[in-house]
């Protein structure tokens, strides 16, 4: 397959801008998926690869390639898109194999590529059903098979599961994963405001934001350190909490009224900050020392875990995700605290996080 480079791609509507010089490499191969909130690009990103998008200035590459001026037809991308795009009156088989059949293939090989196809995402028994008599999940398949027969060096996929019930969500979801390890050379893009999708699918995740590229990297990176407070609280469910506190440059933290330590060479020295801890990192103190105070406003019994919004005196109520089993109740007062490695800190200002680069181990 190929690698797909984009440099400092930019894109506006007229005088509204919508992409600000977007640098990525994507190597062949790679699950890569854009996150963001809605109206960031990443959808926007996705159709300039595919040629559905021009591109005003900068540059797409797919392989040794610039796309630019290539047509879509010619790009050697198939897009999958959220609204499946069946032709209502044809087969499964015809939907399949309606790109080769206008490209001029002959109908055994046709029928083959879709035979392949259909047996690798389990639609043999559906071949011959119109599209209306599939689950929406069977749809979307449908739509996959047909970017599959078409042998393209790059997969897009816009938003595929967004039509979706939540459990056909996690049924297609697990089916691409399946696809992923079937087509390991294949390269795949995928765009989607769902997080879980992002971070299960992935090999590395492109976070935007307004245009702008915020981090780039694998799923556990972004989590465990994250680049900023945008990808702090945009990564991770419930979202990360977020306090105000101060940093003394070596090990101390104050917030609260309190001062708590933090290991030191951790962070770059700043003074006002803010400091982030997630919901699953909390846990109830047992003794006096603590990291945070409040009055619990909400729980929210799930089963095998308990969400507890805990009212600190900030603007929004700090969210502590608890043991099912967790004796917390409304209006009571309750101590939190942290493994303080698990503790991130951001600059007050920029809101750039202050985490130093993790020491490298040097052979013998």
């Amino acid at each position: 397959m190929a690698d797909v480079t984009i440099a400092n791609a930019r894109k506006h509507y007229g005088n509204m801008p919508v992409l600000h010089g977007i640098d990525l490499q994507i190597r062949s191969g790679e699950f890569v998926v854009f996150v963001g909130p809605s109206g960031c690009g990443k959808s926007t990103l996705l159709r300039m690869i595919a040629g559905l998008e021009e591109i005003n200035d900068g540059t797409i590459a797919i392989g040794k390639t610039v796309v630019n001026d290539v047509s879509p037809a010619r790009r050697g991308v198939a897009m999958v898109f959220q609204n499946y795009a069946l032709y209502p009156h044809m087969t499964v088989r015809d939907n399949m194999g309606f790109g080769l059949k206008m490209a001029g293939v002959p109908k055994p090989a046709r029928d083959l590529k879709v035979r392949q196809a259909a047996a690798m995402l389990q639609l043999t028994d559906y071949l011959d059903r119109l599209p209306k008599q599939l689950s929406g999940g069977q749809r979307q398949r449908v739509a996959i098979g047909r970017a599959i027969v078409r042998d393209p060096q790059v997969f897009l996929f816009d938003e595929p599961l967004s039509n979706l019930d939540a459990a056909l969500r996690v049924a297609t979801r697990i089916e691409i994963a399946r696809l992923k390890d079937k087509l390991p050379g294949t390269t795949m893009i995928y765009v989607t405001h769902d997080q879980v999708e992002a971070m299960t699918l992935a090999d590395k995740i492109v976070v935007l934001n307004s245009g702008r590229i915020e981090q780039v990297g694998s799923p556990l990176e972004l989590y465990e350190r994250p680049a900023n407070l945008f990808v702090a609280r945009f990564i991770g469910s419930p979202a990360m909490n977020i306090v105000d506190a101060s940093y003394d440059g070596a090990s101390r933290v104050g917030l609260q009224g309190q001062t708590i330590s933090v290991p030191q060479g951790s962070f770059r020295e700043a003074g006002f900050v803010k400091l982030g801890v997630r919901p699953e990192d909390l846990r109830l103190a047992e003794g006096a020392d603590h990291l945070l105070a409040g009055t619990v406003a909400l729980v929210e019994h799930l089963g095998e875990v308990t969400l507890a919004y805990v009212d600190i005196g900030t603007s929004e109520p700090l969210v502590a995700k608890l043991e099912g089993t967790a004796a917390v109740e409304r209006g009571t007062a309750v101590r939190l605290t942290a493994d303080p490695t698990r503790i991130h800190l951001f600059d007050g200002e920029t809101g750039a996080s202050l985490r130093l680069p993790a020491p490298t181990s040097l052979a013998a």
